[in-house]
């Protein structure tokens, strides 16, 4: 059974809007096999030029689904992330239920004669991680025209992926152990 969450970012989260999520998430849980349990977190973010963005994140024991989609319609973004989310498990149904029976878990879809997508390392690639700070590490992605670069943090020692946004920003992850 799928629950929800809805958190508001400059969006009113009136009974309407979610009677609205409940509908279209209920979507997701025709597609849940007997027995699964998951929490869908919505995000709903406002933005001045009249945009409302629907993030939807579903968090399973060894899985996570994300859905996002933007549009002038709180409606049609969430109808569009959740679309997002029913598309990730049409192609990757059979590959999911098969994972989770190797790690020791029920399958967390229903069962349908889907093929199973090739999920096969193509090719391998070794680099030196090197010391650098975000600013070197943003102008060396560039400079190789890459759209991620992954490199030691100079301050702090950890692992950090420096990629290249759609909105011509760039983003940081760093990594924990």
């Amino acid at each position: 059974m799928l629950s929800f969450n809805v958190r508001g970012d400059d969006v009113d989260v009136t009974p309407e809007v979610r009677q609205t999520i409940e509908q279209q998430v209920e979507q997701l849980n025709a597609e849940l096999a007997e027995g699964v349990d998951a929490v869908a977190h919505v995000n709903l973010v406002g933005y001045p030029d009249q945009l409302i963005k629907a993030e939807i994140t579903i968090i399973f024991p060894f899985l996570l689904l994300r859905g996002e989609a933007t549009s002038n319609q709180l409606k049609t973004s969430v109808a569009n992330a959740v679309a997002q989310i029913m598309d990730q498990i049409k192609r990757y149904r059979t590959n999911v239920n098969h994972h989770a029976e190797q790690v020791g878990h029920k399958p967390l879809f229903k069962p349908e004669e889907t093929p199973a997508v090739t999920l096969d390392v193509v090719r391998k690639k070794r680099i030196p991680l090197k010391q650098m700070d975000s600013e070197t590490a943003i102008l060396q992605m560039n400079l190789l025209n890459h759209d991620f670069y992954v490199y030691k943090d100079i301050n702090n020692e950890t692992i950090n992926i420096i990629y290249r946004r759609n909105d011509v920003h760039y983003g940081q992850i760093t990594t924990e152990s």
